[in-house]
């Protein structure tokens, strides 16, 4: 199932056609979590109107789970990655908006 990201984690990305949600410069407070910063970026970036098609999402999946990454920052690195594989989640805003409060500076 794509899945349409409310923010390119902290650059400004279209939801859908309605809106669009500004955002500012990210400075992560870690290796692991700057990693998943670029990581997610580069995966919203390369997608048309920021929606990732199911290989994408697998790809960043694994390569979100496979940082390097403790405590806090290890369960929203993961949250994150498991909301892209769950055919539950439809809206990853909660999950953005909790990586964005753990990582960001």
């Amino acid at each position: 199932m794509p899945k349409i990201f409310a923010a390119a984690l902290l650059t400004a990305s279209a939801v859908g056609s309605l809106f669009l949600v500004p955002a500012a410069p990210a400075h992560a407070q870690s290796d692991a979590c700057n990693r998943a910063i670029v990581a997610i970026n580069k995966a919203i970036d390369g997608s048309p109107d920021g929606v990732i098609d199911d290989v994408v999402a697998r790809a960043l999946h694994f390569t979100l789970m496979s940082l390097d990454a403790e405590g806090e920052e290890k369960a929203a690195i993961t949250g994150y990655a498991n909301a892209l594989l769950d055919e539950n989640v439809s809206d990853l805003d909660p999950y953005t908006t909790e990586l964005n409060r753990v990582c960001g500076a």
